[in-house]
Protein backbone atom coordinates (compact mmCIF):
# COMPACT_ATOMS: atom_id res chain seq x y z
CA UNK A 1 0.00 0.00 0.00
CA UNK A 2 1.09 3.56 -0.71
CA UNK A 3 0.27 6.60 1.42
CA UNK A 4 -0.35 10.13 0.23
CA UNK A 5 -0.85 13.27 2.32
CA UNK A 6 -3.39 15.47 0.56
CA UNK A 7 -4.81 18.56 2.32
CA UNK A 8 -3.47 17.16 5.60
CA UNK A 9 -5.46 13.95 5.16
CA UNK A 10 -3.63 10.65 4.77
CA UNK A 11 -4.96 8.56 1.88
CA UNK A 12 -3.77 4.95 1.78
CA UNK A 13 -4.24 3.23 -1.59
CA UNK A 14 -4.03 -0.48 -2.34
CA UNK A 15 -3.56 -0.66 -6.11
CA UNK A 16 -0.95 -1.68 -8.68
CA UNK A 17 1.62 1.08 -9.12
CA UNK A 18 0.91 1.27 -12.84
CA UNK A 19 -2.74 2.15 -12.16
CA UNK A 20 -1.98 5.34 -10.17
CA UNK A 21 -1.60 8.77 -11.77
CA UNK A 22 1.84 10.41 -11.73
CA UNK A 23 0.38 13.55 -10.10
CA UNK A 24 0.05 11.62 -6.85
CA UNK A 25 3.82 11.11 -6.50
CA UNK A 26 4.43 14.63 -5.19
CA UNK A 27 2.07 13.87 -2.26
CA UNK A 28 3.64 10.55 -1.27
CA UNK A 29 4.33 10.09 2.44
CA UNK A 30 5.42 7.29 4.76
CA UNK A 31 4.02 8.19 8.16
CA UNK A 32 0.63 8.98 9.64
CA UNK A 33 -2.53 7.03 10.37
CA UNK A 34 -4.76 6.83 7.29
CA UNK A 35 -7.89 8.98 7.18
CA UNK A 36 -8.98 7.22 3.98
CA UNK A 37 -8.42 3.61 2.91
CA UNK A 38 -8.82 3.13 -0.86
CA UNK A 39 -8.67 -0.12 -2.79
CA UNK A 40 -8.72 -0.86 -6.51
CA UNK A 41 -10.14 -4.28 -7.43
CA UNK A 42 -10.13 -5.72 -10.95
CA UNK A 43 -13.39 -7.63 -10.98
CA UNK A 44 -16.52 -7.98 -13.07
CA UNK A 45 -19.27 -5.52 -12.26
CA UNK A 46 -21.96 -7.07 -9.97
CA UNK A 47 -25.61 -7.35 -10.88
CA UNK A 48 -28.13 -4.82 -9.62
CA UNK A 49 -29.51 -5.65 -6.15
CA UNK A 50 -32.76 -7.62 -6.12
CA UNK A 51 -34.19 -5.66 -3.19
CA UNK A 52 -33.86 -4.90 0.49
CA UNK A 53 -31.67 -1.85 -0.04
CA UNK A 54 -32.27 1.88 0.35
CA UNK A 55 -32.32 3.50 -3.09
CA UNK A 56 -30.73 6.96 -3.16
CA UNK A 57 -30.89 7.58 -6.90
CA UNK A 58 -32.29 5.45 -9.71
CA UNK A 59 -32.33 6.98 -13.18
CA UNK A 60 -31.32 5.71 -16.63
CA UNK A 61 -27.60 4.96 -16.27
CA UNK A 62 -27.45 5.74 -12.53
CA UNK A 63 -28.12 3.56 -9.50
CA UNK A 64 -26.94 4.62 -6.05
CA UNK A 65 -28.07 2.70 -2.98
CA UNK A 66 -27.21 2.00 0.67
CA UNK A 67 -26.55 -1.50 1.93
CA UNK A 68 -24.58 -2.88 4.91
CA UNK A 69 -23.25 0.53 5.99
CA UNK A 70 -21.91 1.30 2.52
CA UNK A 71 -23.04 3.54 -0.32
CA UNK A 72 -22.87 1.69 -3.64
CA UNK A 73 -22.68 3.48 -6.97
CA UNK A 74 -23.50 1.41 -10.07
CA UNK A 75 -23.64 4.37 -12.44
CA UNK A 76 -22.51 3.83 -16.01
CA UNK A 77 -21.48 0.41 -17.34
CA UNK A 78 -18.60 -2.07 -17.52
CA UNK A 79 -16.59 0.27 -19.72
CA UNK A 80 -16.53 3.07 -17.14
CA UNK A 81 -13.49 3.24 -14.87
CA UNK A 82 -14.31 2.51 -12.17
CA UNK A 83 -17.44 0.62 -13.21
CA UNK A 84 -18.70 0.40 -9.63
CA UNK A 85 -17.74 1.92 -6.26
CA UNK A 86 -18.59 1.24 -2.63
CA UNK A 87 -17.84 3.77 0.12
CA UNK A 88 -18.44 3.70 3.86
CA UNK A 89 -20.91 6.16 5.37
CA UNK A 90 -18.09 8.30 6.78
CA UNK A 91 -16.11 8.15 3.51
CA UNK A 92 -13.10 6.58 5.22
CA UNK A 93 -13.16 3.32 3.22
CA UNK A 94 -13.53 3.32 -0.55
CA UNK A 95 -13.36 0.46 -3.05
CA UNK A 96 -13.23 0.91 -6.81
CA UNK A 97 -14.04 -1.97 -9.11
CA UNK A 98 -12.51 -2.01 -12.58
CA UNK A 99 -13.49 -4.55 -15.22
CA UNK A 100 -10.96 -7.35 -15.72
CA UNK A 101 -10.40 -6.43 -19.36
CA UNK A 102 -8.53 -3.30 -18.17
CA UNK A 103 -6.02 -5.24 -16.08
CA UNK A 104 -3.34 -4.88 -18.73
CA UNK A 105 -0.23 -2.94 -17.66
CA UNK A 106 1.50 -3.76 -20.97
CA UNK A 107 -0.91 -1.67 -23.04
CA UNK A 108 0.05 2.02 -22.77
CA UNK A 109 -3.35 3.26 -23.93
CA UNK A 110 -5.21 1.14 -21.37
CA UNK A 111 -2.80 2.23 -18.63
CA UNK A 112 -3.57 5.88 -19.36
CA UNK A 113 -7.33 5.27 -19.37
CA UNK A 114 -7.15 3.37 -16.06
CA UNK A 115 -4.96 6.02 -14.44
CA UNK A 116 -7.27 8.85 -15.50
CA UNK A 117 -10.42 7.04 -14.37
CA UNK A 118 -9.05 6.09 -10.96
CA UNK A 119 -7.61 9.58 -10.49
CA UNK A 120 -11.01 11.22 -10.98
CA UNK A 121 -12.66 8.69 -8.66
CA UNK A 122 -10.10 9.40 -5.93
CA UNK A 123 -11.09 13.05 -6.10
CA UNK A 124 -14.71 12.05 -5.43
CA UNK A 125 -13.79 10.22 -2.24
CA UNK A 126 -11.63 13.17 -1.17
CA UNK A 127 -14.63 15.45 -1.68
CA UNK A 128 -16.69 13.26 0.63
CA UNK A 129 -13.98 12.80 3.26
CA UNK A 130 -13.11 16.50 3.32
CA UNK A 131 -16.72 17.25 4.18
CA UNK A 132 -16.20 15.31 7.42
CA UNK A 133 -13.13 17.45 8.18
CA UNK A 134 -14.50 20.98 7.61
CA UNK A 135 -13.25 21.09 4.06
CA UNK A 136 -14.33 21.56 0.45
CA UNK A 137 -12.69 21.51 -2.97
CA UNK A 138 -13.16 24.79 -4.82
CA UNK A 139 -12.97 25.20 -8.60
CA UNK A 140 -10.32 27.90 -8.77
CA UNK A 141 -6.89 28.97 -9.88
CA UNK A 142 -4.94 29.81 -6.73
CA UNK A 143 -1.71 31.75 -6.29
CA UNK A 144 0.58 32.25 -3.29
CA UNK A 145 1.01 35.92 -2.47
CA UNK A 146 2.86 37.24 0.60
CA UNK A 147 2.38 34.00 2.51
CA UNK A 148 -1.33 33.69 1.74
CA UNK A 149 -3.40 31.86 -0.82
CA UNK A 150 -5.44 34.04 -3.18
CA UNK A 151 -8.16 32.18 -5.07
CA UNK A 152 -9.52 33.25 -8.44
CA UNK A 153 -12.77 31.40 -9.02
CA UNK A 154 -15.14 31.38 -11.98
CA UNK A 155 -16.90 29.04 -14.40
CA UNK A 156 -14.67 27.29 -16.93
CA UNK A 157 -13.56 29.60 -19.74
CA UNK A 158 -14.04 32.83 -17.79
CA UNK A 159 -10.32 33.52 -17.39
CA UNK A 160 -9.27 32.45 -13.90
CA UNK A 161 -6.11 30.73 -15.21
CA UNK A 162 -5.33 33.75 -17.38
CA UNK A 163 -5.62 36.05 -14.38
CA UNK A 164 -3.38 33.81 -12.24
CA UNK A 165 -0.77 33.78 -15.02
CA UNK A 166 -0.88 37.58 -15.21
CA UNK A 167 0.07 37.65 -11.51
CA UNK A 168 2.81 35.14 -12.23
CA UNK A 169 4.20 37.27 -15.06
CA UNK A 170 4.04 40.50 -13.09
CA UNK A 171 5.00 39.37 -9.58
CA UNK A 172 6.41 35.84 -10.05
CA UNK A 173 3.76 34.40 -7.76
CA UNK A 174 3.76 30.58 -7.50
CA UNK A 175 0.57 28.88 -8.68
CA UNK A 176 -0.67 26.58 -5.93
CA UNK A 177 -3.15 24.84 -8.25
CA UNK A 178 -4.32 25.80 -11.70
CA UNK A 179 -7.80 24.28 -11.55
CA UNK A 180 -8.93 23.43 -8.00
CA UNK A 181 -7.79 23.70 -4.41
CA UNK A 182 -8.95 22.31 -1.10
CA UNK A 183 -9.90 24.63 1.72
CA UNK A 184 -10.22 23.46 5.32
CA UNK A 185 -11.06 25.44 8.44
CA UNK A 186 -8.37 24.59 11.00
CA UNK A 187 -8.49 26.20 14.46
CA UNK A 188 -10.84 28.83 13.09
CA UNK A 189 -8.64 29.73 10.11
CA UNK A 190 -9.39 28.78 6.49
CA UNK A 191 -6.32 27.11 4.97
CA UNK A 192 -5.92 26.42 1.24
CA UNK A 193 -4.08 23.39 -0.17
CA UNK A 194 -2.71 22.42 -3.56
CA UNK A 195 -4.11 19.16 -4.95
CA UNK A 196 -3.02 16.51 -7.46
CA UNK A 197 -6.21 17.30 -9.41
CA UNK A 198 -5.30 20.30 -11.56
CA UNK A 199 -7.39 19.83 -14.72
CA UNK A 200 -5.51 20.45 -17.95
CA UNK A 201 -3.34 23.17 -16.41
CA UNK A 202 -0.65 20.76 -15.19
CA UNK A 203 0.10 23.27 -12.40
CA UNK A 204 0.02 22.21 -8.76
CA UNK A 205 2.16 22.29 -5.62
CA UNK A 206 2.11 20.19 -2.48
CA UNK A 207 1.91 23.28 -0.29
CA UNK A 208 -0.63 25.10 1.89
CA UNK A 209 -1.21 28.62 3.14
CA UNK A 210 -3.82 30.61 5.06
CA UNK A 211 -6.56 31.73 2.70
CA UNK A 212 -6.20 35.45 2.13
CA UNK A 213 -9.05 36.20 -0.26
CA UNK A 214 -11.42 34.72 -2.83
CA UNK A 215 -11.88 36.73 -6.02
CA UNK A 216 -14.82 35.74 -8.21
CA UNK A 217 -14.24 36.73 -11.83
CA UNK A 218 -16.62 38.03 -14.49
CA UNK A 219 -15.61 39.13 -17.95
CA UNK A 220 -16.35 42.80 -18.63
CA UNK A 221 -15.50 45.69 -20.94
CA UNK A 222 -13.75 47.55 -18.13
CA UNK A 223 -12.18 46.67 -14.80
CA UNK A 224 -13.97 47.13 -11.50
CA UNK A 225 -14.00 45.36 -8.14
CA UNK A 226 -16.44 45.24 -5.22
CA UNK A 227 -16.28 43.49 -1.87
CA UNK A 228 -19.16 41.06 -1.42
CA UNK A 229 -21.41 40.79 1.60
CA UNK A 230 -21.72 37.48 3.43
CA UNK A 231 -24.90 36.36 1.66
CA UNK A 232 -23.54 36.80 -1.85
CA UNK A 233 -20.17 35.35 -0.84
CA UNK A 234 -21.89 32.17 0.35
CA UNK A 235 -23.99 31.88 -2.81
CA UNK A 236 -21.04 32.38 -5.15
CA UNK A 237 -18.72 30.10 -3.18
CA UNK A 238 -21.27 27.27 -2.96
CA UNK A 239 -21.67 27.43 -6.75
CA UNK A 240 -17.92 26.93 -7.25
CA UNK A 241 -17.46 23.95 -4.90
CA UNK A 242 -17.31 20.33 -6.04
CA UNK A 243 -20.32 18.67 -4.41
CA UNK A 244 -22.05 15.29 -4.27
CA UNK A 245 -25.65 16.58 -4.28
CA UNK A 246 -27.35 13.19 -3.91
CA UNK A 247 -26.11 12.87 -0.31
CA UNK A 248 -28.22 15.03 2.03
CA UNK A 249 -25.89 14.70 5.03
CA UNK A 250 -22.88 15.76 2.98
CA UNK A 251 -24.79 18.71 1.56
CA UNK A 252 -25.46 20.03 5.07
CA UNK A 253 -21.78 19.61 5.95
CA UNK A 254 -20.70 21.36 2.74
CA UNK A 255 -22.99 24.32 3.35
CA UNK A 256 -21.85 24.71 6.96
CA UNK A 257 -18.22 24.76 5.82
CA UNK A 258 -18.93 27.13 2.92
CA UNK A 259 -20.65 29.53 5.29
CA UNK A 260 -17.74 29.43 7.74
CA UNK A 261 -15.15 30.00 4.99
CA UNK A 262 -17.13 32.91 3.55
CA UNK A 263 -17.60 34.48 6.99
CA UNK A 264 -13.84 34.40 7.68
CA UNK A 265 -12.52 35.38 4.24
CA UNK A 266 -12.57 38.60 2.23
CA UNK A 267 -14.54 37.84 -0.95
CA UNK A 268 -14.63 40.09 -4.01
CA UNK A 269 -16.33 40.27 -7.39
CA UNK A 270 -13.89 41.36 -10.10
CA UNK A 271 -15.34 42.49 -13.41
CA UNK A 272 -12.29 42.45 -15.59
CA UNK A 273 -10.36 42.42 -18.80
CA UNK A 274 -7.42 40.01 -19.14
CA UNK A 275 -4.83 42.71 -18.44
CA UNK A 276 -2.33 43.89 -15.84
CA UNK A 277 -4.64 46.72 -14.75
CA UNK A 278 -7.01 44.08 -13.34
CA UNK A 279 -4.11 42.61 -11.36
CA UNK A 280 -3.29 45.99 -9.84
CA UNK A 281 -6.93 46.54 -8.96
CA UNK A 282 -7.02 43.32 -6.95
CA UNK A 283 -3.62 43.99 -5.40
CA UNK A 284 -4.88 47.25 -3.88
CA UNK A 285 -7.60 45.30 -2.03
CA UNK A 286 -5.32 42.67 -0.54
Amino acid sequence: MTKYCISDLIMEIAAPDWALHDNLKLFSCRQGNPDIHCKVVFKKRPDKPAGGVKIIADTPGTLIFEDSEFIHNLSGDDHDIPSYTAVSMDWSAYTMFVDLEYNNPDDAEIVQVVQDGIHVSLRDVMIGRLAQKNGVIIHSSTILWQGRGIMFSAPAGTGKSTHAHLWQQLYHTPILDGDSAACRVADGTPVVYGLPWCGTSGEFLNQSAPLGAIVFLQQAQENSIVRLDLRESIIRLAARCFLLPWNEKLMHQYLDTVQEIAAKTDCYLLNCLPDFAAVELVKKCL
